[in-house]
């Protein structure tokens, strides 16, 4: 069944795709947790939490205020490229880079003024706040999404396998010196600062450079006139999808900076550990989710609706497998894991980091569904999805349960609202896929 499987062009190109960028995050998982346990022991939990909660605070006002644009770049740059519409592509990337621009230039401003308000929830001194503010300016160097799209689009996935190794690595070698020098918090924050700065512009960099390559941006005119009229409903499309993402923030960075809210800085510590620590054993999902988007693109801009089914079963099958053995080894081997990488304090995120992996093996057996349901045309499912969920179920229960559980709590609330969206999200794709056939 296997071998049938892998017989197919469109699956053995998805896992391609995945395999080239998994060999990119291997590496980056592993200078990941070699900075945070230098980081975790140069600083101590509460320090090491005040870090966190900062680099957490910028990451989600990016989430909030800047577009993620690549996904219309895939989805209406699939549809340009089969009709060999170049004005109309030049359009799109016009279009999708003005987000980006705006949506930067939006966020640093939120976050340099917000940091005072924000940051006596989260327990920072006037220091820290400080710290926080020109921090914040890191989010004008994340003009990632169309340079990101381009590559994704073009299938150079090789690209991104050794470009995203970028920011850690430099981030590595900050972190290093910082505890070498005995740094203060800042000297932390600066190393965060330096390697996102090199890692973003590299990435602009190598997009712009593929775009120009593939001779679509030749002569490139800058015109947003009848963008929404080449490209339909594009404006709808960019916010729905903008809007999930943004809920998806919820139930990432953000439940880092509610664990803060509602306990303490050293409890948003522990249960960024246990959160970073699943993320990067479950990565392989988000990869998957990266190359089998541009395939259901394909596949929906020529309308072989029937192949949709097949691609979710196989990917479904084979990524749940995988996460239930990952699943497996942190129950026996989680908590000397964190004492040993992390130091002694840090084992007491283990309930968590249990928690967090049992919730991504549920969503690496969906992951399928947000790409399919986005490749044909129904943004607005997984939006609605993850409105209720999120809104209703995960928030509610996060703060609930943390005041109480700390970050126990916060690991049973993604896991309930993991099962719940990725039911929903199956029966709806099920549902929406039957109508095409």
């Amino acid at each position: 069944m296997k071998a049938g499987w892998f017989s197919d062009l469109i699956f053995r190109r998805v896992f391609k795709n995945a395999g080239f960028l998994l060999s990119g995050k291997v590496a980056t998982g592993v200078f990941g947790l070699a900075y945070l346990s230098l980081a975790a022991r140069g600083l101590g939990i509460e320090q090491f939490g005040l870090l966190v909660l900062v680099q957490t605070y910028v990451q989600v006002i990016t989430g909030l205020t800047t577009f993620h644009s690549w996904q219309a770049v895939i989805r209406y740059g699939a549809i340009s490229v089969e009709n060999d519409d170049t004005p109309g592509f030049q359009k799109l990337i016009s279009f999708t880079t003005a987000l980006d621009i705006g949506g930067v230039i939006l966020g640093a401003i939120v976050a340099w003024f917000a940091a005072p308000l924000v940051g006596p929830v989260l327990g920072w001194s006037d220091e820290v706040i400080a710290y926080a503010q020109p921090y914040s300016l890191l989010i004008l160097f994340t003009v990632i999404a169309t340079p990101t799209g381009l590559l994704r689009l073009y299938d150079r996935f090789d690209i991104l396998a050794w470009q995203v190794v970028i920011t850690p690595a430099t981030r590595l070698i900050g972190v290093t010196a910082a505890v070498l020098l005995d740094a203060p918090l800042w000297g932390y924050l600066l190393a965060w600062f330096v390697a996102g700065v090199v890692g973003g512009l590299t990435l602009v960099a190598l997009g712009w450079r593929e775009g120009v390559k593939q001779g679509r941006l030749n002569g490139m005119r800058w015109s947003l006139t009848g963008v929404t009229t080449t490209h339909t409903k594009i404006w709808s499309f960019c916010l729905a999808s903008n809007f999930h993402s943004s809920l998806q923030m919820v139930t990432g960075h953000m439940s880092t900076l509610l664990v803060g809210a509602v306990a303490t800085p050293a409890a948003a510590g522990l249960f960024k550990v246990a959160r970073e620590v699943a993320t990067a054993l479950t990565k392989p999902a988000e990869l998957l989710t990266q190359s089998i988007y541009p395939e259901f693109a394909r596949l929906g801009s020529t309308g072989v609706w029937s192949a949709f089914g097949g691609l979710i079963r196989r990917a479904a099958t084979l990524a749940g497998s995988a996460g239930l053995t990952v699943l497996i080894i942190m129950i026996f081997l989680g908590k000397p894991f964190l004492a040993l990488v992390f130091g002694p304090d840090f084992s007491a995120a283990y309930g968590a980091l249990v928690l967090l992996v049992a919730a991504a093996v549920i969503t690496i057996s969906g992951f399928s569904f947000d790409p399919a349901l986005y490749a044909m045309g129904r943004p607005s499912v997984p939006l609605k999805v993850n409105v209720i969920v999120v809104l209703c179920v995960y928030v509610p229960l996060l703060v609930l349960l943390t005041e109480g559980m700390g970050p126990l709590g916060a690991g049973v609330a993604m896991l309930v609202s993991a099962s719940l969206i990725v039911g929903t999200m199956g029966l709806w794709t099920r549902k929406e896929l039957r109508k095409r056939i």
